[in-house]
């Protein structure tokens, strides 16, 4: 007994083992912090990846509904789901956005405001999520054993529609942009290429002007040229633009005439807002010109009575206003002239088309599936868009699956120039009031011009949609 107490009491008196007790304690306390930093990890990472399915589904729905004239909201939403259960498959996260978190609306740039709108397609908002309320929020590892199961994990993106400034007035090509000397540029005007600006001495730049191409060594032009060209230097801006506008116009088939001229109304209508040109109230007309005659026998009445009334007196072309004109020539060579004032009418056809002098088109668009380098051709004079200094309204569209070549002293008033090739312009061209010239080659002009930005009168340009998060 007494052993027994002397083991007892020095058992009782030891301190063998006492950082044991201290040792589960900070083992506690390690577990705890870790397990924080684990499960506070993974929360960071779900979270991310939710953001980015979140983008990528804003941007996905919004350029679907957008894209084609017959995408509807709910198609477009469709579309976005498909591709956000491809980024983060139910199975395995279980539903992190369903059709109601797509929202189309309209994003105020000011206030930073979205406000839905389903019938809107210039904005859109998406929200993911992993959370309680729908099943499947992200779990903890460690943090449940200090009773803390699960997080829940939200995101939102926004995305909005825009045009490029350079695309709504300027110069644009995809080669180059090509201009000689003597000429004034007023602050916001755009001169950009994808490739290469040349240009060479005593040329103004007004503050606010852009000149741009993807990099420093891209730019062209004699040594002494930032100090011969006034206002170049705070001018000069770096990057490319994806031209969507000639992307989609190199789908346009230049043959055979049927397959062209329907492709190229669905270019026109896709790249016109709601797809509609204001002053198209008429039923089309189908025009056929063979070997510069009218229609032979055999044909509608309609067709030979458009092929005789083909030409007028002065040999300009008559057309059916407010419609669409499909005009059909048998020759390659076959032109039509245009020698007075055009307007309210829409002319697709495989014909070259020349502005002879005194020729001009307003409220009117005029596309050609000709390929030549002079499919469209401009005499001195010729005037293309409203001279009415801006004014709303009297627009002009030239478009081309060719080139274009104006000789000097053309007026582009609210006008837009689209071609596959070169566009090219002589000297004297003053009075530009609102100009876009977009080429998928180069955009040529010589001496003496002074290009102005208008702002307003460019309502009937076409546009394809660009597409940016903007939260």
């Amino acid at each position: 007994m007494a052993r027994f107490s002397s083991r007892l009491t020095r058992f009782l008196a030891s301190d063998d083992g006492t950082m044991a007790v201290g040792g589960l304690i900070f083992t506690v306390i390690f577990l705890a912090v870790g397990g924080l930093a684990v499960d506070v990890s993974n929360a960071i990472n779900q979270r991310a990846q939710l953001q980015l399915t979140a983008d990528a589904t804003a941007h996905d729905a919004l350029y679907t509904l957008n894209s084609t004239l017959t995408a509807t909201a709910d198609s477009a939403k469709a579309e976005a789901l498909a591709l956000g259960d491809y980024n983060m498959p139910r199975a395995v996260y279980g539903q992190v956005l369903t059709a109601s978190d797509i929202e189309f609306g309209v994003w105020d740039r000011t206030t930073r405001h979205f406000t839905p709108d389903e019938d809107s397609r210039s904005a859109v908002r998406v929200l993911t999520h992993r959370d309680a309320a729908g099943g499947n929020e992200v779990t903890t590892y460690l943090l449940k054993f200090a009773g803390f199961e699960s997080w829940d994990v939200r995101t939102d993106s926004v995305f909005e529609t825009y045009v490029p400034d350079c695309l709504r007035e300027g110069f644009v090509a995809e080669n180059m942009v090509d201009i000689q000397s003597n000429n004034a540029y007023l602050n916001g005007f755009c001169i950009h290429s994808n490739d290469v600006v040349s240009l060479n001495s005593n040329n103004y730049f007004e503050e606010g002007t852009v000149v741009s191409m993807p990099d420093q060594s891209r730019l062209d032009m004699p040594a002494s040229g930032t100090r011969t060209n006034e206002g170049l230097t705070q001018a000069l801006r770096y990057g490319a633009i994806q031209i969507r506008l000639i992307n989609a116009l190199r789908a346009v088939p230049s043959s055979p005439y049927a397959t062209g001229i329907a492709a190229m109304w669905s270019y026109i209508q896709l790249a016109t807002q709601d797809g509609q040109l204001a002053y198209v109230t008429g039923t089309p007309r189908q025009i056929t010109i063979v070997n510069g005659r009218p229609t032979p026998s055999g044909a509608s009445d309609d067709q030979v009575q458009a092929g005789r009334d083909l030409l007028d007196r002065a040999g300009t072309l008559a057309l059916r206003s407010n419609a669409v004109n499909y005009v059909y020539c048998s020759s390659t060579s076959t032109q039509l002239q245009i020698r007075e004032l055009m307007t309210d009418v829409v002319i697709i056809t495989n014909c070259q088309i020349s502005f002879g002098t005194g020729g001009a088109l307003e409220n009117g668009l005029i596309a050609t599936l000709h390929t030549g380098n002079s499919s469209i051709s401009g005499a001195s004079d010729s005037r293309i868009g409203r001279a009415d200094n801006c004014g709303v309204g009297g627009g002009a569209q030239l478009i081309s699956l060719g080139g274009m070549n104006f000789a000097s002293g053309i007026s582009i008033n609210g006008g837009q120039l689209i071609a596959l090739k070169e566009i090219a312009f002589a000297a004297n061209g003053d009075g530009l009031h609102g100009t876009s010239i977009i080429s998928g080659d180069t955009v040529s002009g010589t001496s003496n011009m002074r290009m102005g930005l208008c702002g307003t009168g460019m309502e009937g340009n076409l546009s394809l949609d660009y597409f940016r998060m903007v939260e």
